[in-house]
């Protein structure tokens, strides 16, 4: 569909009915009749058009005053507050509709500028051609028309009732293509341009070509050009020659500028946003600004570091409230395209416009390599959106989401990048820190049992900052894909999901809404939003500068305004559609809970909407109320609609705390092994806890036992074992290797959800600091010592919590009946005191149905932070049933766990009908009932009879 773009001064232009009177008098008045014989349309009559049109451009502005409330909605808005005061009243509105066309005819009378006059504005499209008529004066005009046959776009221009030209002068169109200032051009001849335009170089590009003769006086040029070089325009101006004298006249438009013919170019459609590529090969471009004035799409080739082509978008009729919007017929040769975005230059109303800033979609789903600039000159578009998607569709094969249930999830965190970037993954460089890279280490998720994954952040982000820095909501990082750019980043995500969902495991992304990595007011970075709407987008404070947080970021995202929490939305469930991503983590999610002007929101639209949304229905929503960048968890009852998991900053911290010895820890730590009731009971449960006790900001675990004299790690919680940092000291090492044991047995034996972070299973290291490094994954290290036990450790935990799912992964709270805690003697524990250090709680299975399992039966679970072994009376079991250790992490590898168990034995002298167990210093034990050896050949006996009587009768 061929329809014009008005962006430049010929928004005098109009179009015209396809049976517009060939012919014009010369009383001082253009008559233009239709005559469609499907529309019938009044007569017209135009006496100027100096004031006709509201655009703001380089060096020109005009306007038109009409009344507001009959324009059409799109235009109202923007009349009532950029028109100059001017009064008008609307005479007609027409409107006639036949098949294949829409025509639609405006008149206005405007007062202004010392006169009077009436303008008549025709609106005409259709699929095959577009007309534009031109008015050069009150009684001249330049009629344009564009259609497409063949693969090739014909472009015909008239010209008629010029004055003082006779049919013996000789008239001429100057032209060009129309790169960017249309001001400036220029023509094969130096010296040739039209007086008042300048000439960008000394060398011209512009071409000259005659008008020849029609019918009636007027004067008629054709030309043809191949679809593939659309979309252009066309700059021209016409040259008359006469007299023998040869001098020359130059014909403009009623603003004395260049005429300006656009092909390729449709108005568009305001939704969706961003581009949409038509099945035709056209591209729709739609992007929200409420406060910009006017609106600019820049069109790059391949190689270009500066807009090849400029359009203006015409705020009539390129703007549908306050969405801007264009259509590229074909995009040629054209492959990144940007915005520039003019408006107030003033801080004083909260905007930051600025007219050299290119800048990046919203929308934009996949992202342009950015081209360096020349001369080591900056480029004006730091980031650029792609009009290149992919070649085919991808091949999602009978893919489909494994919808792991919460209580059965255990999750890996790692980063993209840094899980296989090191050469010791014995990936291919290609591969290497990319999605796929990821994939090719499945196996490795396996072993340890994982069936979740986290990625942090891999949203475009601000590489100087880092991940939890984004510029964009849509567009995968270019450096996780095989060759750098965002397009195979793409396609390399979706591999590497379906190939994780192939074995099990679910995707989940660390997202980032609450700030962006633009910077605030003092180091801005404008990329995208800032200068967009800057008054939309981010919170300001009363002075209208950009807000920063407690939480590290020096600016707000404004979440829960109607346009971005739109954007959130459309976000969250891109990904989920497109890439088939399985659950989001928000980090810094209390951001989300904060109003446009700062404000705490008791319920916050943007959570609400996500609680509800169906296409989120089935996902796995995460809340991270810490921040990455200070660490700073802030606890308030996060609104959840029961929905929301959280994660467990209170785990972590009372954990670390009971294990390192604190004392008056026993309550607190008892609350977290048994699923934080404090923070989810109340129509959750257990599994919507994220447990955790080491994290990408922070300390490692192999940290958390190795440096605590620091003075920033008084928070951390950690302790180092006796040395600080790296020993030879095989006793400090030897109580870190138990530390480090106790710590993933508290992980894995604990109600909720388990999270071990990237690296912890091998040790990495990052000298005691606790701020947000990409960590790189050293997969050598898995060959240590170190690696192997605590990995196969890992993995028969990973185990153990399954088979006792019944116990360990369980979806409600456990009843209270069925939990019992015990001291150094069994059912007696001094919560109160002080002193008292050892705590052992034991779990007891529910059994139900007409055969349940009875070879196992309760649990377990004791710990002895204490630097002084200590002898524990077991609880008494159920006849026929006795204890077996399962773990122990005083005992060297591999006895430290054994997964069928070894039975306790039970002395005569033991004083407790359980049995006693010695717990070594700084020591975790896992104990489970098993039924005796002859019990068992009895209940086989007892079932084999009960199998018969079934049988027989």
């Amino acid at each position: 569909m061929a329809v014009v773009c008005f962006h430049n001064a010929a928004v005098a232009c109009t179009l015209a009915p396809p049976n517009v009177a060939e012919s014009a008098k010369h009383d001082g008045s253009a008559c233009l009749r239709a005559s469609n014989q499907r529309a019938h349309l009044k007569y017209a009559k135009i006496l100027g058009f100096e004031a006709l049109g509201c655009y703001q451009r380089r060096g020109t502005s005009g306007c038109i005053a009409v009344a507001e409330a009959e324009l059409p909605m799109q235009s109202r808005s923007h009349l009532s507050t950029d028109c100059p005061k001017r009064q008008g009243k609307i005479l007609e509105d027409e409107r006639g509709t036949c098949i294949g066309q829409t025509i639609r005819k405006y008149s206005y009378h405007v007062e202004g500028g010392g006169q009077t006059f009436m303008a008549v504005k025709w609106w005409y499209w259709q699929e095959s051609c577009m007309r534009l008529l031109m008015a050069i004066s009150s009684i001249c005009w330049v009629r344009a028309l564009v259609s497409e046959v063949d693969g090739k776009y014909k472009v015909v221009v008239e010209a008629s009732s010029i004055p003082n030209v006779t049919a013996d002068d000789t008239l001429a169109m100057h032209w060009g293509h129309f790169k960017s200032d249309y001001s400036n051009w220029t023509l094969f001849h130096p010296g040739g341009a039209p007086s008042g335009i300048p000439s960008v170089t000394e060398l011209t590009e512009a071409m000259q070509t005659l008008l020849n003769h029609g019918q009636c006086g007027i004067r008629i040029l054709e030309l043809e050009f191949e679809s593939k070089h659309a979309p252009f325009l066309i700059n021209f101006a016409l040259c008359c020659v006469s007299g023998l004298d040869r001098k020359k006249m130059w014909i403009r438009n009623g603003f004395q500028s260049n005429f300006c013919i656009p092909v390729g170019l449709g108005w568009g459609q305001p939704e969706p946003l961003g581009i949409t590529i038509g099945s035709d090969g056209s591209v729709n471009f739609a992007l929200y600004s409420r406060h910009a004035k006017n609106v600019v799409l820049c069109l790059y080739d391949s190689d270009s570091t500066d807009p090849c082509l400029e359009i203006d978008l015409d705020c009539f009729r390129h703007r549908t409230g306050d969405i801007w919007h264009i259509k590229l017929e074909k995009p040629g040769c054209f492959t990144r395209y940007g915005y520039r975005c003019k408006g107030d230059l003033s801080w004083e109303k909260g905007n930051r416009f600025h007219p050299h800033h290119v800048l990046v979609d919203p929308y934009a789903k996949i992202l342009a390599p950015i081209v360096p600039a020349h001369d080591g000159l900056s480029s004006s578009g730091a980031l650029l959106g792609s009009l290149i998607t992919e070649k085919k569709q991808f091949d999602w094969g009978d893919d489909s989401h494994p919808d792991i249930p919460l209580e059965c999830i255990f999750a890996y965190r790692l980063n993209v990048r840094g899980f296989t970037a090191d050469k010791s993954s014995g990936l291919d460089k290609t591969l290497r820190g990319t999605f796929e890279g990821v994939a090719e280490k499945v196996q490795h998720l396996r072993k340890l049992g994982v069936n979740a994954v986290i990625l942090q952040p891999i949203f475009a982000y601000n590489k100087r900052k880092g991940c939890f820095h984004p510029f964009s909501f849509f567009a995968p990082m270019d450096c996780f894909g095989p060759s750098n750019d965002s397009l195979s980043a793409s396609v390399s995500l979706k591999k590497m999901v379906k190939a994780l969902h192939e074995f099990g495991i679910e995707v989940i992304l660390d997202v980032v809404y609450s700030h962006t990595g633009e910077g605030g007011d003092e180091e801005p970075e404008t990329v995208s939003f800032r200068g967009i709407d800057n008054a939309t987008y981010y919170i300001l404070d009363r002075n209208d500068k950009v807000s920063g947080s407690e939480f590290g970021s020096t600016n707000l995202f404004n979440c829960n305004h109607p346009v971005v929490h739109r954007m959130i939305l459309d976000s969250l469930r891109y990904w989920v559609t497109e890439y088939h991503v399985d659950g989001f983590c928000f980090a810094n999610a209390t951001m989300l809970t904060i109003g446009p002007h700062g404000e705490e929101l008791s319920r916050p639209v943007l959570v609400e909407a996500i609680s509800f949304d169906p296409i989120l229905a089935r996902r796995k929503l995460i809340a991270d109320t810490c921040s990455p960048s200070t660490r700073l968890c802030k606890m308030r009852s996060f609104p959840h609609w029961k929905r929301w998991c959280e994660w467990n900053g209170l785990f972590r911290d009372d954990i670390r705390r009971f294990l390192r010895g604190d004392k008056g820890q026993l309550s607190r730590f008892a609350t977290r092994l048994c699923g934080s009731g404090d923070l989810f009971a109340g129509g959750r449960g257990p599994s919507y806890s994220i447990n955790f006790v080491s994290s990408h900001y922070g300390l490692t675990l192999v940290d958390l036992v190795s440096y605590s004299e620091m003075g920033r790690l008084e928070n951390d919680f950690s302790w180092n074992c006796g040395e600080e940092g790296l020993t030879n000291n095989e006793a400090v090492l030897a109580i870190r290797v138990k530390q480090v044991c106790n710590f993933l047995a508290c992980l894995f034996l604990s109600q909720g959800v388990p999270v071990l972070s990237m690296g912890d299973e091998c040790g990495i290291s990052k000298g005691g600091s606790t701020s947000f490094e990409e960590r790189s994954y050293n997969w050598d290290a898995l060959k240590t010592e170190y690696g192997i036990q605590t990995t196969q450790f890992i993995s028969s935990l990973s185990t153990f919590r399954s088979r006792r799912s019944d116990l360990l992964q369980c979806h409600e709270f456990i009843s209270l009946a069925n939990v019992k805690w015990h001291g150094v003697k069994p059912d007696q524990l001094e919560w109160m005191s002080t002193d008292s250090s050892f705590l052992a709680v034991s779990l007891q299975p529910n059994f139900t149905g007409s055969n349940p399992n009875r070879s196992v039966g309760d649990i377990y679970i004791g710990f002895n932070p204490h630097n002084e072994s200590v002898v524990v009376s077991l609880p008494a079991l159920p006849e026929g049933m006795i204890w077996h250790r399962i773990v122990d992490t005083s005992l060297p590898y591999p006895e430290n766990f054994v997964q069928d168990g070894i039975s306790v034995e039970i002395s005569e002298e033991d004083a407790s009908p359980g049995g006693t167990y010695k717990f070594q210093s700084y020591t975790c034990a896992l104990l489970e009932a098993h039924i005796a050896d002859e019990t068992k050949v009895k209940i086989q006996i007892e079932d084999q009879a009960e199998q018969q009587h079934e049988m027989s009768s």
